[in-house]
């Protein structure tokens, strides 16, 4: 429910005269004494969610009318209505009876006052001869009970009030009997156009969605102008998405006719348009996963910053939960541009990237974060910051960040330290087509049968991930030897090949790269 206007509100808190001044358009000429002296109207908390009150002076929806028109908040026949103070001490009640015999009017609880409903919701501010500030039973509430039948009697002769039971008639009937709106029977087309625009877009939206499961980039070098669907030799390169349309169109006569079709703003084809579908393919995504994330009711958060190519500092959210079925999942959210990488502004961050997806905090029990002083620090960290605000959530150095930094200390070891470093000596030596031709004479030329053919770089970031690149290297150990003794025995430039053979024949390099390789062996599915 929305909030109440000011000028409703102005009932709930004035504590002399109203502040809502009222015309003369409905009053009795004869209060003048009312006039100067409004009653106090007293003060309710208890304020129904259909009081009529609550509708006054707003611009509503479509079923913020039907409910005041059909279910607006009605007393009991033995409700006790309050008595309103009038000057002189004297005091007057509101009458039940009035509501049976105007069936237009409605009683305020709120304001111990009456309303027309079909007024409130058709009649505007302004009615009557020269357009009048319209006041009793409009805008503020009837309350000159001594009055009321005389006032009730010139009220629903009005023209507005007339013009606005009519209104109130056509709209109950057109939303009972789920009719189109008025601006759809006089554009008889219209229905037809947004049934049509819509079946353009499957197609679109389908060709989008396929480009998404496959990860394959949408544009191209010429991602404008139209689309030839039979025109396979044009020689302009438009791109993944243009070309899946293409071939697609060939065996579909509606899209063809769409592509190919005069107009320009009505295919739906433009890089504004697929940007604007991927961006509702990720509404619905993060809709999913919010959904059984507050339905596990308990969930961690794991983030990291990064910069992307453009220097912009990115924040990378993941949520870890468990489902309904005790599946564990770590599902990604978004990328978050962020300003600053201080502790209290990266909390932030975190806790408003999370209320903006709709995820409830308060199932917030688990934080992953690197070691870094700004994620991790005791006083101003984000970790710190975010229990402030959630107590239950306990923070956890991330165990594959803690694993990658042992590795990497324990890698400092000399001995170890060479052994990588040859390896990737052994690779940039390798990678030219010459050399790389020698390598793979030799695989061929043996008589084991090899699961590789050619050495991997090291992992630079990702210690454990290296092991890969060390196994290979292992396997491929005999005929990288043979290749380096050929290019000694035949090449004129051996300098390179001669030190490259003697490291990796020493026996502290055998003995760290055998050590290295088994130790990563057991880190790596601990990492993964």
């Amino acid at each position: 429910m929305k909030a109440v206007n000011p000028k409703i509100t102005s009932f709930f808190t004035s504590k002399g005269n109203l502040g809502v001044k009222r015309p003369c358009e409905d009053e009795d000429s004869d209060s003048e004494n009312s006039k100067n002296n409004q009653p106090q109207v007293p003060i309710c908390n208890d304020v129904i969610s259909t009081d009529i009150s609550l509708f006054v002076n707003r611009r509503l929806s479509d079923e913020e009318k039907l409910l005041v028109l059909k279910n607006v908040w009605k007393p009991q026949k033995n409700y006790d209505f309050p008595l309103l103070e009038l000057n002189k001490g004297r005091s007057l009640k509101f009458q039940y009876a009035w509501l049976d015999k105007y069936s237009w009017l409605a009683y305020s609880k709120a304001l111990n006052g009456a309303f027309c409903k079909y007024c409130v919701v058709f009649a505007g501010n302004t009615g009557g001869v020269g357009n009048q500030p319209l006041g009793n039973l409009v805008i503020s509430p009837f309350q000159q009970y001594k009055n009321a039948h005389r006032t009730l009697g010139i009220h629903q002769a009005r023209e507005y009030h007339i013009a606005s039971v009519t209104d109130s008639e056509h709209f109950i009937r057109i939303k009972e009997n789920n009719q189109p709106t008025i601006v759809e029977k006089i554009d008889s087309n219209r229905r037809a156009k947004i049934i049509e625009n819509r079946k353009r877009l499957i197609p679109i939206i389908e060709c989008v969605l396929l480009c998404g499961r496959e990860e394959i980039p949408l544009r191209g070098h010429s991602d404008y102008g139209r689309i030839i669907v039979d025109d396979d030799h044009d020689g302009s390169r438009e791109g993944n998405f243009r070309a899946i349309l293409k071939y697609r169109a060939k065996g579909d006569q509606f899209l063809k006719n769409i592509l190919e079709g005069p107009g320009k703003r009505n295919k739906y084809i433009s890089p504004i348009i697929q940007n604007k579908i991927i961006e509702s393919c990720n509404k619905i995504i993060i809709k999913k996963i919010v959904a059984k994330v507050n339905s596990a009711k308990c969930f961690s958060i794991l983030a990291d910053e990064t910069t992307d190519i453009s220097t912009k500092e990115q924040l990378s959210l993941t949520v870890r939960y468990i489902d309904d079925d005790a599946i564990l999942h770590e599902d990604f959210l978004q990328f978050y541009v962020i300003e600053s990488l201080t502790g209290s502004d990266l909390a932030s961050s975190i806790l408003n990237a999370l209320s903006s997806c709709g995820i409830d905090c308060d199932f917030l029990y688990g934080q992953g974060y690197d070691g870094a002083s700004n994620m991790s620090g005791k006083y101003n960290g984000v970790q710190t910051v975010i229990r402030q605000k959630y107590p239950k959530a306990l923070y956890l150095h991330c165990a594959a960040h803690s694993l990658n930094l042992a590795v990497s200390t324990s890698c400092n070891i000399k001995s170890i330290r060479n052994c990588l470093g040859v390896v990737e000596k052994l690779y940039v030596f390798f990678n030219t087509p010459k050399r790389q031709n020698v390598l793979i004479s030799e695989i061929e030329k043996s008589d084991t049968e090899f699961r590789v053919k050619t050495l991997k770089r090291l992992c630079v970031t990702r210690w454990v991930e290296k092991y890969d690149s060390l196994n290979d290297f292992y396997e491929l150990f005999p005929v990288v030897v043979k290749a380096l003794d050929t290019i000694c025995s035949e090449w004129s430039d051996t300098t390179d090949a001669s030190i490259l053979k003697k490291c990796i024949l020493d026996s502290e390099f055998l003995i760290a790269l055998s050590v290295t390789k088994l130790l990563f062996s057991f880190g790596l599915p601990l990492c993964k």
